[in-house]
Parts: structure tokens; sequence; C-alpha cells
């Protein structure tokens, strides 16, 4: 994704098979931290930690492998070698996406950190990268072009980051965007239709509550400049956003929704310029919805499908939908 560069550069690194306990590595962009290859060409990332005390007990899962405090002999590219303290967290998998995920994802991680941190400290991280690569084992908890949609009003706003700050990171959440009392869920179809399916507590939000419904038309595309997958729109908004905590929510947002379907992430693609062209704003208020207090007692999950298509997008100049106090509505345009 984001770092192709430093996955390109990891898989040209040469595999060292005279020495058990020597690793050839590249060096990570303003980092004092190494990337380098097993002699099963599995990724290995040599951390430089700044005490001996060692945080926590080396882990064992069944892709990573988290050694703390380890001495061993590296080798750069430029022929330099050094043997030093590290603590190294490998990924034990050939698979391409795989590593390119945990190579990107882990790098972002370390710019979290100190620039030589302590062993608790990286403790920290390795338990996060731990729960995201126990999730690409889990099934999907959202259909993909419903993420996609989510990704695609992320990306189309003026503000990126402020979408990504407000994004849901619970699969279930009940809206995908808050900040405050302000609200947007993202509704996406492949029909020519605007007909979306709702909870009854997805249309009805709190008394004080503002909320939009994003409305988006999604149909798949082949690959190219007007059809983008996941991972395409991923890498447009990382253009975008320079904080790489919000990069790394972004990341972690998309691993919890889609889980085990993570090889979708770059073969699914959809048609970005259609989408876009699609993509409207409804004030819930013009929706037409089952009121909460419409529903019989002793009913419950009370779920329906509503035809959007003859509403009003509140960019129109006939809508009278107020947002100039939002920090939220506000950055969508």
């Amino acid at each position: 994704m984001q770092n192709n560069s430093l996955y390109t550069q990891f898989k040209s690194i040469s595999r060292n098979t005279e020495s058990k306990n020597s690793f050839n590595v590249i060096s990570l962009p303003d980092s004092k931290h190494k990337l380098g290859i097993s002699v099963e060409g599995y990724p290995k990332f040599f951390v430089l930690t700044n005490d001996s005390e060692v945080a926590s007990h080396n882990i064992i899962r069944e892709l990573l492998f988290v050694e703390y405090n380890q001495s061993c002999t590296i080798i750069e590219d430029n022929g330099y070698s050094q043997s030093n303290v590290f603590s190294i967290i490998t990924l034990r998998t050939t698979e391409d996406s795989l590593q390119a995920y945990f190579i990107e994802i882990f790098s972002m991680m370390l710019f979290n950190l100190s620039v030589i941190p302590s062993c608790r400290e990286l403790s920290v991280e390795v338990e996060n990268i731990i729960t995201i690569f126990s999730e690409l084992r889990k099934k999907p908890v959202r259909e993909i072009q419903g993420v996609w949609a989510e990704l695609l009003v992320i990306e189309y706003s003026l503000s990126p980051e402020t979408l990504i700050s407000a994004w849901h990171n619970q699969p279930y959440a009940k809206f995908d965007f808050t900040i405050g009392r302000d609200k947007i869920e993202v509704k996406s179809t492949s029909s020519e239709e605007r007909k979306h399916h709702f909870s009854i507590d997805q249309v009805n939000p709190s008394v004080n509550s503002r909320l939009l419904i994003a409305s988006v038309i999604v149909r798949e595309s082949a690959q190219g400049k007007e059809g983008l997958s996941v991972k395409g729109l991923y890498d447009k908004i990382c253009t975008r956003v320079s904080a790489v905590n919000l990069r790394l929510k972004l990341y972690t947002n998309l691993v919890l929704a889609i889980g085990s379907d993570y090889k979708k992430w770059d073969d699914v693609v959809f048609d970005y310029v259609g989408a876009l062209d699609s993509l409207a704003f409804y004030n819930v208020e013009d929706v037409p919805r089952i009121l909460k207090e419409d529903v019989p007692d002793f009913v419950s999950e009370v779920r329906f499908c509503s035809n959007l298509s003859h509403l009003i997008d509140i960019k129109d100049s006939r809508s009278n939908f107020d947002r100039s106090d939002s920090v939220l509505f506000n950055s969508l345009f």
C-alpha cells in the first residue's frame, strides 16, 4: 500500500544462509530500526530498544513470533555489519499480500513510538499488531462494497483527516461517522434506484442529533483510471493524510471490517468516477422511515427498505439544511 516501495525493497533482500544468527537487512527511513529477511523468506523487523529489561515474555502466534532483547548480527546492503541487541518481530508466512500488509502497518506503528523505545513501549504496539492479524483470520463483518463506499466518502471530503477521526472503529456501530451530535451514515446500492436498507435505529437518532444519509451507487468495474479497489482508495486517501496515527486508524478499521476478505482488497474493483457522480447527502428528516414511537410494544429489530431517489441533496440550492456550525458536515464540502 503506502509503503509499496519498502515492500519492494524487502523483496530484493537476499537470504543469509551462512549463519542462523545473521540477517541481511535494509534501514527504515528516518529510523534506527531495520527490516530484514529470514532464511525461510519471512519479513523480520529489528527494533532497537533503550533498555535491557524484558517487558514481557516472547510471543508465539500462528503468524507472529516476537522475541525481546535478542543478540544477532545484521548486514546492510552496503556490506556494513553490526552485532547488537534487538527486539525482533517476525511474520511467519511467505504470502505476498500478508507480508505487504505486515510491513505497511508495523512500519507505521514504529513511527508512533519514541526514536528508541523501551521494550515496554514496544510491547503495546506488538499487542496491537497481534490483534490486527488475528482479525485477518476472522470472517468479514461487512460487505466489501459497503466498506468501499465509506472510504469513498472519506476520499471525497475536503478534510479526510476529520472524517478518519470521526470514523467508527467498531464494526457494529450504529453510525459510520460521528462528531458530537453530528453523524453520517453511508449507504450503497448497485441498483438504478437509491433503495437502501435501514435498521430503525439508523434513521432515528437521539433528539438533539443531526444525521445525514450518504447515498452512493456502486458498481463493479475493471481496474484502471476510473476503477479503484479498496487498496486503491486507501492509497488515494493516504496521499492527502500525513498523520501516521490517522493512517494507522484508517488501516486498522479496514482490517476490522474486512477480515479474511483481505485478498479482495486489491482484486475487487468499483467504478470510482461513476460512484463520485452519484454521491448524494440527505437529511434523515426527509428519508421515508418508520419512527420509533410507531413501533408496537414487544416488536424489535425492525428493518426496512427506503427509496431516496426523490429526495433533495443538501448540496442543492433548494435545500434548507443548516450545516453552518458543524465541523463534520463542513468537512465534506
